[in-house]
Formats: C-alpha cells, sequence, structure tokens
C-alpha cells in the first residue's frame, strides 16, 4: 500500500490545484505532484517510485486506492480554488 501526506497547496494553474505529496512505500518516501480541478485529477510521481514499482503508478495496482485516498484528502476544489493565488512558475 502507497500513503500519501499532503506537503502545502502550491497554487493554482489553468483553473486546476497543484498540490505537492510524500508518498510512503515500504518505509521509502517518494515525492510526487497531485494536480486536480473540478472533474479531473492528475499525479506525477519520481522515478524512483515507479523504479521501485516496476512500471508507471497508473498500470499498478496501487493506483486507484492512492488517488481514491488523495481525493478523500485534500479540500474540495470549490473551497481551495477561491482563495488559492496562481503558482508562480520562477
Amino acid at each position: 500500500m502507497i500513503s500519501a501526506s499532503i506537503i502545502d497547496y502550491l497554487g493554482k494553474y489553468e483553473n486546476g490545484i497543484i498540490v505537492p505529496l510524500s508518498l510512503s512505500i515500504e518505509n521509502t518516501y517518494h515525492n510526487a505532484i497531485f494536480y486536480y480541478t473540478d472533474d479531473k485529477m492528475i499525479i506525477t510521481v519520481d522515478d524512483s517510485l515507479n523504479k521501485i514499482l516496476n512500471d508507471d503508478i497508473q498500470n499498478t495496482e496501487y493506483y486507484i486506492p492512492l488517488m481514491e485516498s488523495i481525493i478523500n484528502t485534500v479540500q474540495p476544489y470549490d473551497v481551495v480554488i477561491k482563495d488559492i493565488k496562481d503558482y508562480n512558475f520562477e
């Protein structure tokens, strides 16, 4: 099982919210970025996690439970999007 911890809400980008995560599996921690809108979500994980899984996370049994866990943990989109500032990539 992979567990996720929210690090922060970085900002909004193209009407979505950028959230850095720490993912834990087998007592190791890996960085990830979770991006969600009112109707979509995506996660990007570091290559070291994909190496441990021997595949992209999206192709593993961990993906659906992880995404469900994250979307149930983050603040609702409608609440966050009103108050969060645009993310500055510089």
